[in-house]
């Protein structure tokens, strides 16, 4: 009950296989393709992750692709423009490969994140089992889960025990004709035996 709460665990599929597969293909992709092709690793961290930042990576990086490839024609040939363009385009596939390969790694072996705590259990209804609440006294609900609240808080000050209001009896019947019959025949017989040994 008391100490650290439990570690998150990995998400689930973190290493698996299919994971593994696609990080190897789309890194085959980018080599094979000479950095061609190194903008659909960056695509599938934007989808993956779906952040405004990761987009805005990929369109930069489709972009800055665009324009390395754009020297490449066959009128730039044997120009420094020519040169250019391919030191910037395999520059560009090992930073997009090994950008790739962190981010998703750190991406599938992120703990996943802890559920939201449960709302108070609200504070159960006077009637069988429970005594009333009266003004002024605080109700206390029972804690949803262990788990959630692991330490108590020394500062608390415990509950006031709760004044019970005193049980009175219940109100006397009227009595009935019936018992005051009975009663004056009881009167007079005790009367007459008091006669009797009196004589």
């Amino acid at each position: 009950m008391y100490g650290p709460p439990p570690a998150s665990a990995p998400r689930p599929g973190g290493s698996s296989a299919g994971a593994v597969a696609v990080r190897v293909l789309l890194t085959v992709l980018a080599v094979v393709s000479l950095g061609f092709l190194a903008w659909v690793a960056m695509l599938r961290i934007a989808i993956m992750r779906r952040t405004g930042r990761d987009w805005a990576l990929f369109w930069t990086q489709l972009l800055l692709n665009i324009a390395c490839v754009v020297p490449l024609e066959q009128r730039f040939a044997g120009t420094w423009m020519n040169t250019a363009g391919m030191i910037a385009l395999l520059v560009q596939m090992v930073a997009v490969v090994c950008y790739y390969l962190i981010v998703d790694t750190r991406h599938h072996h992120a703990p996943a994140p802890l559920p939201a705590p449960l709302p108070p259990a609200p504070a159960p209804v006077p009637g069988y089992g429970y005594p009333p609440a009266y003004p002024g006294t605080a109700t206390t609900a029972p804690s949803p889960s262990p788990h959630l609240n692991p330490l108590p808080n020394p500062y608390a000050q415990p509950p006031e025990p709760r004044p019970y209001p005193p049980r009175t009896p219940p109100p006397a019947a009227p009595p009935s004709p019936r018992i005051d019959q009975v009663r004056a025949e009881l009167d007079e017989l005790s009367d007459l035996l008091r006669k009797e040994e009196g004589r």
